[in-house]
């Protein structure tokens, strides 16, 4: 793998007009390992530089994906290598409605996904050293930890289930105990 630069615009005209990219369907040849970070509070950086573009780091999350080896931008020509210092969204906001089994969880990240905590989007706690982290699925495998704020918030609505601590959100009950990640 090379690790050359790379035109940040040339990347965005790779990916502009598309809501959704399929980034799990493209397998491009290309490979690649360019500098690009997110840091533990979700910022991104290329060449050392915050990015400060909150659309462009928008347009980025939507080309990101997370293999057994790493984190990559896809595009259908290319696939390059970024480094993710923990996970690469932070859960900055939660609403709930309802309440006990019917209540749901909806969170935004800080990229401005927002989903529901459900089958498809696992909300856990992870062990790291001294500390319980709260993580919930974004989508594909790409998880984001909750901000700190949110974690406090979401242990007022902490039940018991089966003799189990955890939360309900779209009718499923999230242990909040045990690794996932």
């Amino acid at each position: 793998m090379l690790n050359e630069k790379i035109d940040l615009q040339e990347l965005v005209s790779l990916v502009s007009g598309r809501e959704a990219p399929p980034v799990a369907s493209w397998n491009p040849s290309v490979q690649r390992t360019i500098d690009m970070r997110i840091d533990r509070s979700g910022g991104w950086f290329y060449n050392g530089s915050s990015i400060k573009r909150e659309r462009m780091v928008a347009l980025f999350s939507t080309i990101l994906r997370r293999e057994a080896d790493g984190y990559y931008l896809v595009t259908p020509g290319e696939k390059l290598r970024i480094t993710v210092d923990d996970v690469p969204f932070i859960a900055l906001l939660m609403d709930v409605t309802g309440e006990g089994v019917g209540q749901n969880l909806r969170f935004t990240d800080n990229v401005g996904n927002v989903f529901c905590a459900d089958h498809e989007h696992p909300l856990w706690l992870q062990s790291k050293g001294e500390q319980t982290i709260p993580y919930v699925m974004v989508r594909d495998q790409l998880p984001a930890r909750l901000a700190i704020p949110v974690y406090y918030q979401l242990a007022d609505y902490v039940s018991f289930h089966n003799g189990v601590t955890g939360v309900w959100s779209s009718g499923e009950f999230f242990p909040l105990s045990g690794d996932k990640l």
